[in-house]
């Protein structure tokens, strides 16, 4: 199963370089937000009922609109109430889609809020992670 995480990059402002929205590379965005967070555990307030260890799940950058990271899912935890994915960054990969993000005009989906991949969106996404090293188009 693939899910969307939606991230705000504005969220993490302090540390974005002053052309976050508008460089081609989104290294420095992922980076700046692994700066000001726990990169690998993001809060749930959707999806944690029916998402599994191992299921694959993808950073989407809200205001760029754009897929930068991928991952799987090492556990979905609770805390004091609040519900928490763990996630193991695929790091070449990530890199990969850092250097070359998927903007969403390639997979049509707009993620409010965590959720799973449509079944179009899921086959775009499946040919992504096994291209190895061709970027897409960029916008």
């Amino acid at each position: 199963m693939d899910w969307l995480l939606p991230i705000d990059p504005a969220a993490h402002a302090e540390h974005q370089p002053a052309d976050w929205r508008t460089r081609a590379d989104a290294t420095a965005v992922w980076e700046a937000i692994g700066a000001s967070q726990r990169i690998h555990r993001w809060c749930l307030r959707s999806g944690f009922r029916t998402m599994r260890t191992g299921d694959r799940i993808w950073a989407y950058l809200s205001l760029r609109q754009e897929l930068c990271a991928v991952g799987s899912v090492n556990a979905v935890i609770e805390e004091a109430g609040d519900r928490f994915v763990l996630v193991d960054w695929d790091g070449e990969r990530t890199a990969d889609l850092c250097r070359n993000p998927l903007p969403r005009s390639a997979f049509g989906q707009v993620p409010m809020s965590t959720c799973r991949a449509r079944e179009s969106t899921a086959a775009v996404l499946a040919a992504r992670f096994a291209d190895e090293g061709r970027a897409p188009a960029r916008r």
